[in-house]
């Protein structure tokens, strides 16, 4: 695999500026610790609309994004090494931005805040000048910011740590790598999990033989404890994301193809575990790290402009609706050179217990409805207590810090809980959120789901024991609780975040350190459909809050868009191979292979469509036109592949530069589907699709795009010829219809066996 370095035309160096200077001058004007007030309106964004990529306002280039909503109430966005502006652009190290971080209000506009490495605050183990800084990946974990992420360089690839007492830093590296160097794994792309347990979970790798990997870290996140085990495929992914949602750890990845716009797919897998270490399965069952590996599809080109959509990381809006951010290319971009890649946004659906984008629609390129960037009535206590009404004794007052900036106070002495209610908070359906610390070593503070006056109310507690608890009261008497304890390295005195989702009068209660899907506790209670949603409680004047809203909760999205339609058969199209003079197909290059036993037999010839040794050959016929499905039946023992690149399968082709074609391969241990957008044997650019087996079923489905006349191919795999795997959509270009027809290629030693080729309408 090639260096990342060359794999990011963007990434270069940057000096002069350092995101220290910058960050110091946000703190002596009080931004570093402010809340966020109201957003600067993009004129291209209409309100509540928002269009990708998003961050176009401050960058071309923003890859490899991780985001978090700090305690000061801002989402801070986090990027690999990068000029971030075309017109920025210069030679090593000169034009750089180590890291950059950017904030936003509401995810739609957003601002840059600074680096979060330069020349003078930079990683002192390794040289500055010789060393790439990638893919940060961020978290927050009893009032310390995290921010894991890739040191790069030749060979010397590793895992390394900063940290940081706020969001925009300063940050400082802890003074070594959090593992040491290997070469079985290709060391980057980090991301950390914390369990409820406490422990927490390092997940690294890249495209080599060690695919994606687990490990546990120390108590201090800071070195490997035990033996890393694999969890994605040989070559398959980088790029892990993992969330806990309903019992399950959802492993996110990315496939082949991240850096190459006029190739590259870069494709969103993901795969679910009842274990964090795994294994972890696909929505067929089927191991991603199995030698036929699976992968459920989040994430895929879709035939807009928008190309090579990978490297996500997950981010909740105010209304509780998931987001997902990838970076990507625009393929019609005109200048070759310009490798940056802007970050997209796009809603992320859970259906039947999967995640997708856009309910399988995928990255948007039209003007989409924005996230849920405001409270329906809430505070960050910038303004002080407006718009909040107190119940019960004692009274509340604010404090101030530099991480959350203004927040609210508890003060009384007695253990009745004291209210701090929002008013004008929706009713029904909503969504509740603090930010919650203790300041003494009793007393409780919590989330208000519900109350109807100071006697009656329904609150969600952290107390200084770690105990999440949920009472509900009526006339002063506590009717129902429930609890549940956090591990024992929880520190209640700093922030973390208490949620609610109440949706039909059942109230889903999770405590967190950030808004991350990392529960550290969680509860379920049902609560009065009459009462007033919303607010914060203390007692004995232990209580802080702060970022207290209400908001109504979103419409989950249930219906995934279905998968294409298949129409009649079209039988003046088949071929069943019954006759050997095949009429109606030609060839492109010598005739090869031979019709057999009702079969089309064709022993992989060793050559391919790059021109750069022998052209492979392409038996061809001419295809409908409008909208068409192709299928072929295929026997192919990959295994038996000596050199590991042998494929077969169906080609689309205008000429050798003008084609794809479908065919499953062996890369290495791994063996996988592919629809092959580029023209020789290296996997590197193509676009994976489902598991792989020695007998497959294999579909192209073609469409014009009204718009351009471009040639649209979706491809489809089987394992049993009855339930087909969709993939994303790859372009021809516009003029000449393709021909369809089959190939066995790229390597001797394999023989391909087809049954028939059938079209549909």
């Amino acid at each position: 695999m090639a260096s990342k370095s060359a794999r990011f035309p963007s990434v270069r160096g940057r000096r002069g500026r350092p995101g220290v200077v910058l960050l110091a001058l946000l703190m002596v004007l009080g931004l570093g610790g402010a809340h966020p007030g109201p957003a600067a309106a993009d004129p291209a964004d209409p309100p509540g609309t928002y269009q990708n990529p998003v961050m176009d306002d401050v960058a071309d280039a923003f890859s490899d994004p991780s985001i978090i909503r700090g305690k000061d109430g801002y989402w801070y966005a986090y990027a690999t090494q990068t000029s971030m502006r075309r017109d920025n652009q210069g030679g090593p190290w000169e034009s750089q931005h180590f890291m950059p971080i950017t904030r936003s209000a509401d995810l739609v506009n957003w601002t840059y805040v600074g680096d979060v490495f330069g020349p003078d605050n930079h990683p002192e183990w390794r040289d500055f000048k010789t060393t790439y800084y990638w893919a940060p990946d961020i978290r927050y974990i009893n009032g310390t910011y995290y921010l894991y992420y890739s040191v790069a360089g030749g060979d010397k690839n590793t895992i390394a740590l900063a940290t940081a007492d706020h969001p925009a830093g300063p940050w400082k590296d802890i003074g070594h790598p959090v593992l040491p160097y290997g070469t079985t794994v290709n060391q980057i792309d980090p991301s950390v999990f914390l369990d409820s347990d406490g422990q927490k979970y390092l997940y690294y790798g890249s495209f080599r033989d060690g695919g994606i990997q687990a490990v546990r870290l120390n108590a201090e996140g800071t070195a490997p404890v035990g033996d890393p085990v694999q969890v994605v495929g040989a070559r398959r992914g980088e790029a892990a994301y993992v969330v806990k949602r309903d019992g399950w750890y959802y492993l996110f990845y990315s496939g082949l193809g991240c850096c190459a716009r006029d190739q590259g797919a870069y494709p969103v897998f993901v795969g679910r575990a009842k274990n964090p270490m795994g294994p972890f399965t696909d929505a067929e069952g089927v191991g991603l790290a199995d030698l036929n590996p699976g992968g459920t599809i989040v994430n895929a080109p879709n035939g807009n402009k928008w190309v090579a959509t990978g490297h996500s990381a997950n981010v909740v809006d105010k209304s509780g609706q998931d987001w997902i951010l990838t970076n990507g290319f625009d393929r019609h971009e005109s200048d070759p050179n310009w490798g940056g890649r802007p970050t997209m946004m796009d809603r992320l659906d859970w259906i039947d217990g999967w995640p997708t984008v856009r309910a399988g629609a995928w990255t948007s390129e039209d003007r989409q409805t924005a996230p849920v960037g405001d409270w329906g009535s809430g505070s960050t206590f910038d303004d002080g207590l407006v718009d909040f009404d107190t119940l019960g004794h004692g009274s509340w007052t604010t404090g101030s810090d530099p991480d959350s900036g203004r927040y609210a106070r508890g003060r009384s002495r007695a253990a009745v809980p004291q209210l701090l209610l929002p008013r004008r908070a929706p009713d029904g359906d909503v969504r509740i959120e603090a930010d919650v610390r203790l300041r003494d070593d009793d007393g409780r503070v919590g989330l208000v789901l519900a109350s109807a006056g100071r006697s009656n109310h329904a609150v969600a507690w952290l107390d200084s024991t770690g105990t999440l608890s949920v009472e509900v009261t009526r006339d002063r008497k506590v009717v129902r609780k429930r609890t549940a304890r956090l591990h024992a390295n929880t520190d209640p005195r700093t922030w973390h975040s208490l949620t609610a989702e109440i949706r039909d009068e059942a109230a889903h209660i999770q405590v967190s350190s950030a808004l991350l899907d990392m529960p550290l506790a969680e509860l379920t209670v049902d609560v009065p459909k009459g009462w007033r949603r919303g607010g914060v409680a203390s007692t004995r004047g232990a209580g802080e809050a702060d970022n207290v809203g209400v908001t109504r909760l979103y419409t989950p999205v249930t219906v995934k868009q279905p998968d294409p339609s298949i129409g009649a058969r079209l039988p003046e199209y088949d071929e069943d191979f019954d006759d050997s003079r095949l009429d109606g197909w030609r060839w492109f290059g010598p005739a090869d292979g031979q019709v057999a036993d009702g079969q089309y037999v064709w022993p992989t010839q060793d050559a391919d469509f790059s021109g750069k040794g022998t052209m492979a050959s392409a038996l061809l016929r001419d295809a409908p036109t409008g909208t068409y499905t192709v299928e072929t039946k295929l026997r192919f023992p990959i295994s038996d592949a000596p050199d590991g690149r042998s494929q077969a399968g169906m080609i689309a082709f205008q000429s050798p530069e003008d084609s794809i074609h479908l065919a499953p391969t062996r890369t290495g241990p791994s063996r996988q589907a592919f629809l092959w957008i580029g023209r020789d044997r290296d996997s590197w650019p193509e676009m994976q699709l489902g598991p792989s087996a020695d007998t497959m079923w294999l579909r192209l489905r073609h469409t014009v795009d009204p718009k351009t006349g471009e040639h649209r191919f979706q491809p489809a795999t089987s394992r049993d010829g009855k339930h087909y795997i969709w993939g994303g959509v790859w372009h021809l270009p516009a003029g000449s219809d393709p021909s369809i027809g089959l190939v066995s290629l790229a390597g001797k030693g394999v023989t391909a066996r087809f049954d028939y080729v059938r079209f549909y309408s």
